[in-house]
This record gives structure tokens, sequence and C-alpha cells, in this order.
């Protein structure tokens, strides 16, 4: 067959591969310059690269780890320790918590293990776990919370993994991921499994090398229009041009389906979920500085804190050092509003080390709440979208299928992207 792929991301440029490996014809599109969507090495000069977009590999991501030890030999092991939280002026190293909020990590985890494991994937299966669907992941930790301590640090591991204000997780949502989780030793201090690797030498360069294994075309500065299905096939319209294929993958992000026109309209549960999916509203500061001064501090550059940038980490990729804001929900959101803020958010870290701006070089805002093929980082299950929509969200809709981490039951993961990739490669191949 004849197959159209839209969204050259990692979703798509591994659904290609793995459909012309079945034997189609593949040709992919993309709307932006550049392969990779929301993953995105970017190189500022002079040696100094980063990750803008998807960075963090967990140890217990088998599809990923392994497509990244065959284009690229190895895993790269990430810098975790000695990392620092900082709650109402007060400097931990997370290895050193504060007793309390030990504590109420081990009860949150208990608790959310005991859930879990009564669960399946993938979620909407669960109809017997109803009464945890309209609830929140923040109602969740605060029941499991006795102190401050506690309760801000375990939150602000939370926030960073759903990319967004706990108040707009769903509770049953969040379990369902959870599932994937309950055989790591740790979930949320430095020595746990998660973001334990990350790409040697870029995200950008391995998918760089995925693209070369194709055999079939990658159109970059294709933006999708619309999508006509007839009983022959259908047709890609794009800005400037259209193309009739057997079958269709789409690969874009919600929020970005919802703003192309399908002839004939996509069923109403379909567009019901589409429109109730979660966009985790996050983006990234980073800073280039002429020397690693937090290693003169002693760590390694990773913290949490209770101030505007909420969490930082070493983004080092290349020759010179670089200094990650990962900041998310509603801070985020006024974040982009700033006039500039790399210059702010300078001016919050001297608040915290008066030696940094000395060695301040320049650096860079990604949007990715705004960013107009993504408008969002990535998905989350709101409330009540687990059991009402979650079911809808991947299904094909005559011979358009829908890929995307938002299909998967690994929701906002680069891991989720390509088992969706899986799942519409055995839809396509079983016809």
């Amino acid at each position: 067959m004849k197959i159209g792929v839209v969204g050259a991301g990692i979703s798509g440029l591994r659904v290609a591969r793995l459909l012309e490996e079945q034997g189609h014809e593949v040709s992919v599109f993309e709307a932006r310059q550049r392969i990779g969507g929301r993953i995105y090495t970017t190189d500022l000069g002079s040696g100094a690269a980063y990750e803008a977009g998807g960075e963090w590999l967990d140890a217990d991501q088998p599809r990923i780890r392994d497509l990244v030890e065959k284009y690229c030999g190895h895993l790269e092991s990430a810098e975790q320790e000695p990392a620092l939280a900082i709650y109402k002026g007060e400097v931990r190293q997370t290895s050193e918590l504060w007793e309390e909020a030990a504590e109420d990590e081990e009860r949150f985890e208990h608790s959310a293990r005991a859930l879990a494991r009564d669960l399946v994937l993938p979620v909407w299966k669960n109809l017997g776990a109803a009464k945890y669907d309209g609830l929140t992941l923040d109602s969740f930790l605060k029941q499991n919370c006795e102190s401050e301590q506690g309760h801000w640090w375990l939150q602000a591991n939370l926030r960073s993994d759903e990319g967004d204000d706990l108040d707009r997780i769903g509770l049953l949502g969040w379990l369902g991921g959870y599932v994937h989780y309950i055989n790591r030793e740790n979930l949320n201090r430095g020595e746990s499994e998660m973001s334990a690797f990350r790409v040697p030498g870029g995200f950008s360069a391995m998918l760089e090398k995925m693209q070369l294994d194709l055999k079939g075309t990658v159109t970059l500065d294709s933006v999708l229009q619309r999508v006509v299905q007839a009983e022959d096939g259908v047709e890609l319209r794009f800005e400037n041009s259209a193309e009739r294929f057997d079958r269709v993958v789409l690969t874009l992000p919600p929020a970005c389906v919802e703003r192309v026109v399908f002839e004939p309209a996509l069923p109403v549960e379909k567009r019901c979920a589409l429109e109730a999916c979660g966009m985790s509203r996050a983006i990234k500061i980073v800073w280039r500085f002429s020397q690693a001064w937090w290693r003169d501090r002693g760590f390694c550059g990773r913290l949490h804190c209770d101030g505007p940038l909420h969490q930082l980490w070493e983004g080092t990729r290349g020759s010179e050092p670089i200094l990650t804001a990962y900041i998310c929900g509603g801070r985020a959101v006024e974040w982009t509003r700033l006039g500039d803020p790399v210059s702010a958010g300078l001016y919050e870290i001297a608040q915290l080390f008066p030696e940094a701006p000395a060695f301040f070089v320049d650096g860079e805002l990604h949007d990715w709440i705004n960013d107009p093929y993504s408008l969002g980082a990535f998905s989350h299950h709101a409330p009540g979208f687990a059991l009402e929509h979650a079911g809808n969200i991947g299904t094909p809709e005559g011979k358009v299928h829908f890929a995307g981490e938002h299909t998967a039951t690994w929701v906002g993961f680069i891991e989720g992207a390509l088992e969706s990739a899986e799942r519409v490669a055995a839809e396509i191949g079983a016809l």
C-alpha cells in the first residue's frame, strides 16, 4: 500500500520505518522546517548545544532504550547527584531530605502502588475505578501528605513529571500511567530509575539517522489542512500541494489535529476526545555560561526549589556549560509573558547563587505552550478523561490512523510515541 505519515517526530519516523519493513511505500510530511517535532537538539554555536524539548529516558523504557542503542551504540548515564532541594531558604541535598518529607513520600508511594496494582491497561478498561476519574492528583497528594516539606517535595516532582499543575491532572489517568512504575525502587529521588539516561550526541543526531534509514521521502514545510476520505483512498491537502494514499497515519498532537478539516467529519466521540485531551503547559529556559560554576558549589546543577524557576539541571550537550530551567503550569504561562525571560531567570538564579551572572554568556526561551505545531509540551489525562475519552483518541477512523504519545499507555513519554507507532503498524499490518 501507499501510505502517508503526517508528522516527522519520533513517532512518525518510527511508524514509517515499521511500515516500510512490512513492504509499504511510505511518504512522511512535516509542518516544520526540521524533523523531530517536540524533540530538538539546539546548537547555540561555539560548541554549545542542549535539548530544547524531550530529553530524559527512564531506565525501564525498553523501546526508546533499544532505539538509542541501535542508532547511537549506547546510552549516556545522567548525573543525578549531588542534587539540591531548596525550600523556604533551607538547602538540603536530595539524598538527605527532611525526615517528614521522606515519610510523606513513602506514604504517598505506598498508597499509589496499592491503587495501581488493581488496575489494568489501557486505563479506560477500569470501569470499576470510576470514583477516581473525576478526582485530581492534587487531591490525592493532599490526602497522603502530613508535612509542609513533604507536600512541597512531592508536588515539585509530580508537577515536573506531568508538566502542569496537579489540579489539572486526573487521578485515574495518572494511576494508569503509574502502573508502569510500580516495580521501581524509588520514584522521585535522585537515585530513582526516572531520568536515568540521555542520548549521546543529542536527540536530533539520532533522529537524522532514523530518517536516513527510510526509503521514502520526508517533505518539510508541509502544513496539513484537509483530510478527504473516499472509497479509493485518502487525499491529504497541504497549503501548496495534495497527494492521495491508500492509508494515512496522523501523528500530530491533539490540538493540532483539531485544526485539520476532515471530510467526512470525524465522529463526535473522536472530536470530543481530541478537545478534552490535556496538553501540559511547560517551557524551558536555558543559559550558557563560560564556566560550570555550580560544580564549584559542589552540586551537579540539578535542583528543585520553591521559587519561580521550579527546577534546574545541567543541560550541557556540547562543549560549553548550559543550565536548563524547566517550568510548568500556570507559572510557565506567566514566564512566557515576560519581555525578557532569560534575564528575569538569571536574576532568580542570582538570588540563590550570586556568582552566576559573572559567568553568563547568553540564553534562550523555548515556549512549547504556544508553539504552533505542538500547542503544549506533551499530553496528560485531565479529570474525567480516562473513562470518557481515552478509549476514543487513538482508534482508526476509516482509512486514517492516529499515533503519538497521547494515544499510548505511556502518556506524555517518548516511550509512548514509540508504543503508538508499533500499535499503528500492527493495525495496518493486520489489514
